[in-house]
């Protein structure tokens, strides 16, 4: 844990109140205080320097897979099922080193473009708990069970690591792949483990017209009103995707407290559609956004998620009022926040200091006045806009490099690691 920092003169988008010029101050892991105009004398703080500067609450990333990382640009112009086939042919031969290495690149991608929270429904959970903790990142680790999958994680290492693992800013929660790739007696023993600890689920639903034909084929519902009959919303459920929820599953979701992951890239690149986001919101469930696996996206920037999501809504309804900045830059924080159970997301006193710095001095953000500033992180700003990065209350990213480890050599491992994986599938 950190001393004191005090960010001055700096442009703030708190989130709960409206951007002004000033400051904030963090001690340990918590914002303290924040305030207007010129920041007051604080002994022994280290003072980081805002001017040029735009301070906004970390981005969380509500759905992500690391390993995606080592394999991104293959398996490309195929639809979810088949994509899928090819993910785990590949899935199936990775080893808990390629793993660790793709947890390392995957985090340090995030937390170089703003990320300082992240989901992750991982392969091997022990090597993403220990990659996120050398690195720096506030992560949660959903371990990718199905018993379908002879390759995935059982559910009772799960419910080991959850028993052992006593991080603050690493978190277990139960990774349920699907309702077609774990049976229905999984998903209840999985909701039971994460009511045992006290955790929430999280779980693909409703990603493509074929998957959720298929559940509804097999159980007479919908997937999202057959997780409500298993009991899964009897925890905190955070569902990715749900593209194909109808009325009826947007309904169940906001009676129940149900988040949701929209990862927009991923579904229109492998073809299943676009979520509902505004009916959903409409009708008062809670949407985060997501990156998902950079096999699926090819980029683990939230800033592109959240301008490609505004614009996106406002081109299929026909209607430039959906989803307005502040809302979307609101999902690409606060909501995410929320949807984990974490005490972060908005910049104020008691908060997890979990805080971004932007660089405004550049053509596109322009003027920076908070008179703009809002729609210009959501339509105009870029994860390479980054220059230091805190997570609970230290930093990680300073002059847009990481602080805690070798940032070149995950690179030459990353690069190395995927030529690997590449080569051997092709062969």
């Amino acid at each position: 844990m950190s001393g004191v920092l005090l960010i001055r003169d700096a442009l703030v988008v708190a989130g709960s109140r409206p951007p002004f010029s000033g400051w904030v101050q963090v001690r340990g892991n918590r914002i303290v205080a924040i305030g207007e105009g010129r920041a007051p004398t604080v002994d022994g703080a280290r003072l980081i320097e805002g001017r040029d500067r735009i301070v906004i609450p970390g981005l969380v990333n509500a759905h992500a897979h690391s390993h995606s990382s080592l394999t991104r640009g293959s398996a490309e112009g195929m639809t979810l099922e088949p994509w899928l086939e090819a993910v785990i042919r590949e899935q199936s031969r990775l080893t808990a080193e390629q793993a660790r290495v793709g947890a390392l690149a995957t985090y340090a991608e995030a937390l170089l473009s703003g990320t300082t929270t992240i989901i992750d429904m991982c392969l091997f959970p022990e090597q993403a708990i220990s990659a996120a903790e050398e690195i720096g990142i506030r992560a949660v680790i959903a371990p990718y069970v199905a018993d379908s999958m002879p390759f995935a994680p059982a559910l009772s290492l799960t419910a080991r690591l959850l028993s052992e693992t006593k991080s603050e800013t690493q978190k277990l929660w139960v990774g349920l792949h699907d309702l077609e790739s774990c049976s229905d007696g999984q998903i209840r023993a999985g909701v039971a483990l994460a009511r045992e600890h006290g955790v929430g689920v999280h779980l693909h639903s409703s990603e493509s017209r074929f998957s959720m034909q298929k559940t509804l084929d097999r159980t007479g519902r919908t997937p999202i009103a057959h997780l409500e009959h298993l009991g899964a919303f009897r925890v905190p459920a955070h569902l990715a995707h749900c593209v194909w929820a109808n009325e009826a599953d947007q309904s169940l979701m906001a009676e129940h407290g149900v988040s949701v992951a929209h990862c927009p890239h991923a579904n229109l690149k492998v073809g299943s559609g676009i979520a509902p986001v505004a009916a959903m919101k409409d009708r008062g469930a809670r949407v985060a956004l997501g990156t998902d696996g950079a096999k699926a996206n090819n980029r683990l920037d939230m800033f592109d998620v959240m301008k490609f999501a505004s614009l996106l809504a406002k081109g299929v309804a026909l209607d430039p009022a959906l989803l307005p900045p502040a809302e979307v830059l609101a999902m690409g924080t606060s909501e995410g926040a929320k949807a984990l159970k974490l005490d972060a997301g908005e910049i104020a006193p008691g908060r997890l200091a979990d805080l971004v710095l932007l660089n405004s001095n550049c053509f596109h953000l322009q003027p920076a006045v908070p008179q703009t500033v809002v729609t210009n992180l959501v339509h105009a700003a870029r994860g390479s806009d980054v220059d230091t990065v805190i997570v609970d209350g230290r930093i990680v990213v300073e002059q847009g490099r990481l602080t805690l480890i070798d940032q070149d050599g995950i690179l030459a491992q990353l690069a190395a690691t995927g030529r690997a994986l590449l080569a051997s599938s092709l062969g």
